[in-house]
């Protein structure tokens, strides 16, 4: 496999990940092996240490990640299937009223232009925003740095809270699955990733390495075919590679100064998006049958894949999660770039 990146980038960032795992797993915190990564990594990439993450090795992972999230999804999901017409709707007003919010952050707090202001307030779809922005004519730097500023917080913040406020108990890795594989698991399983990565690709399904291996292992732990899931190991790999990635994204050619501006009215920005979700759960959690937690974590602005591992870790709903943020995901490739022709895109920056 061939990666445009030079080696010593790549292992700086994952040294530093491992340290970071280590210490997280250490201390019992919660997602140790992807908030140690993440927290270690966006350090070293702020204060201008080399590193950087490829992504064909995170889609790789990701892909594994997508196995075991697969493993999650159950026939008595399809029984819950009348509860997503509801759901789908909380989800778009959330994300008209978490858009709304944090535009109007960026546009005033932030003075930042339209176009950069509209594809950064976004609860999703980082690299689809960052690239229609681009197209555009925004900031790019500004508008990556506030998916990623948006992402780092809410992983930070939901573990550490579910655990030490609400007294969740939170699935670390050493107590996830761990069963003798067969021969045939091991071909299932590795099927999931050989098949469903590449047909997602060629499908242009979004998030193509999670989606793809997470329908085709849900198709064959629903129907029977295995119980077998990935394996202890492979997934603190995966989640280290993850969280190493999360943090290489701060590694944007910027003066200190611009960046304290950017990831400040970044934070604002994501604080008032985690806001919104914690009010309309409250409001709406009357109107779908599932517990307060797995609602919040349904609309909760984080990333597809991040979201997807707090619902498993927290045990809340992760195949209702998955589906939500999934549902998301294509509302905001396939109409976020026209919503922004059809409403800013006739007013002068």
């Amino acid at each position: 496999m061939k990666f445009n990146i030079s080696f010593k980038k790549l292992i700086s960032s994952i040294i530093l990940g491992v340290i970071g795992g280590i210490l997280f797993n250490y201390l019992n915190f919660p997602l140790a092996w992807m908030m140690g990564p993440m927290i270690f990594v966006t350090i070293g990439a702020l204060s201008g240490l080399p590193v950087e993450m490829p992504n064909k090795l995170r889609s790789l992972f990701i892909s594994i990640l997508g196995v075991m999230l697969g493993s999650a999804f159950t026939p008595e999901l399809l029984g819950q299937a009348s509860q997503f017409g509801v759901a789908f709707i909380i989800q778009i007003l959330y994300m008209f009223l978490a858009g709304l919010t944090a535009y109007i952050i960026f546009r005033i707090l932030g003075k930042y232009d339209r176009v950069t202001s509209y594809f950064s307030c976004t609860p999703g779809g980082l690299s689809e925003m960052t690239l229609s922005g681009e197209h555009y004519g925004g900031d790019t730097r500004v508008i990556s740095i506030n998916h990623s500023v948006r992402i780092l917080i809410i992983v930070t913040i939901i573990p550490f809270y579910f655990k030490f406020f609400e007294g969740i108990q939170v699935i670390n890795d050493s107590e996830s699955h761990s069963e003798l594989w067969k021969f045939l698991d091991i071909l299932l399983l590795s099927s999931c990733v050989l098949i469903g990565y590449p047909l997602a690709n060629k499908l242009k399904l979004p998030a193509a390495p999670l989606i793809g291996p997470m329908i085709i292992s849900a198709l064959i732990h629903s129907l029977g075919f295995t119980e077998a899931n990935v394996p202890d190991l492979l997934i603190s790999i995966s989640q280290l590679i993850v969280g190493t990635a999360l943090g290489c994204r701060f590694t944007e050619k910027i003066s200190l100064e611009e960046m304290i501006k950017i990831i400040f009215i970044a934070i604002i920005s994501a604080i008032s998006m985690i806001s919104v979700a914690v009010l309309l759960t409250y409001i709406s959690i009357n109107f779908i049958p599932v517990n307060t937690t797995t609602l919040f974590l349904s609309i909760a602005p984080g990333g597809l894949a991040e979201m997807s591992l707090i619902a498993l870790a927290l045990g809340s709903g992760t195949a209702f999660v998955t589906v939500m943020h999934f549902f998301r995901v294509c509302i905001v490739m396939l109409f976020g770039a026209i919503i922004y022709k059809i409403t800013l895109n006739k007013f002068n920056t």
